[in-house]
């Protein structure tokens, strides 16, 4: 169901409160992407509380995610895969979606989380990158780039490699998981492996609905160029390279 089918399918929940929020929401979606939960506050005078309320119901947490899902809506109306003939059509309509993708990274990332992660891995005994198959290309080049800052970073790329490390792993160390749906054995164990040894977790993902997040010393949540649950000729390995290349620039800082 996209995005606006659900909040029609769930309007005769609203108080009238709540049904003029939407209603002056729904009016111009492109505020939602220009405005934080206060400023649409008081563009359209509605309670901040109001607005989170209409954003409950709707079925997300709070506003950071129905804002995060009505952008993406936005976006794919213009980004929706169709068939062309001419091929320099072709590569001019996937370069525009993977653009338009990268322009909601600052959206969906926030600055005090990378500051966060940047000093996460500076300080930790042993950093390890988590991912399999495509995140393992991620996790490659994170260790690579980490490496020109004298961090020797490893890269687990199955449930094997993060349960072998057990014995070696303690609250010092860090875990970067990489994964766009946070639901595979790889990233189960990797948790498994924070509860019993008490090792931090910075999950990089693009599901924003994983329960993972309040069990993630840091969350980090990318946008993804297709919806998680249809499948898709497009990659997410672009998205999180900019993601490695956003959190060496915060490195850079932190070293200085």
């Amino acid at each position: 169901m996209d995005f606006l089918s659900n909040i029609n399918l769930k309007k005769n929940t609203l108080t009238k409160n709540e049904l003029k929020a939407c209603e002056l929401i729904l009016k111009d979606l492109n505020k939602v992407q220009m405005y934080s939960l206060t400023e649409m506050s008081e563009q359209i005078k509605i309670t901040k509380t109001t607005i989170l309320r209409f954003c409950q119901k709707m079925g997300y947490s709070g506003y950071t995610e129905f804002r995060y899902d009505c952008v993406k809506y936005v976006n794919s109306l213009s980004n929706a895969e169709r068939l062309i003939e001419d091929e320099n059509e072709k590569i001019i309509n996937v370069e525009k979606i993977y653009m338009d993708t990268i322009k909601l990274i600052h959206y969906t990332l926030k600055d005090e989380d990378f500051k966060a992660l940047a000093i996460m891995i500076q300080s930790a005994r042993k950093v390890r990158c988590v991912g399999e198959i495509n995140s393992e290309v991620t996790c490659l080049q994170l260790k690579y780039a980490l490496a020109m800052y004298g961090i020797d970073a490893d890269v687990l790329p199955s449930k094997a490699n993060v349960k072998a490390i057990d014995l070696i792993t303690n609250e010092r160390d860090l875990l970067i998981v990489m994964s766009a749906s946070a639901n595979s054995d790889i990233v189960k164990e990797a948790y498994n492996l924070k509860e019993n040894n008490g090792c931090q977790i910075a999950l990089v993902t693009m599901n924003p609905s994983t329960p993972l997040e309040t069990k993630s010393d840091i969350f980090l949540l990318l946008p993804s160029v297709a919806p998680l649950k249809n499948k898709s000729l497009l990659d997410s390995v672009p998205i999180y390279s900019v993601f490695v290349e956003i959190l060496l620039h915060y490195l850079n800082s932190e070293g200085e």
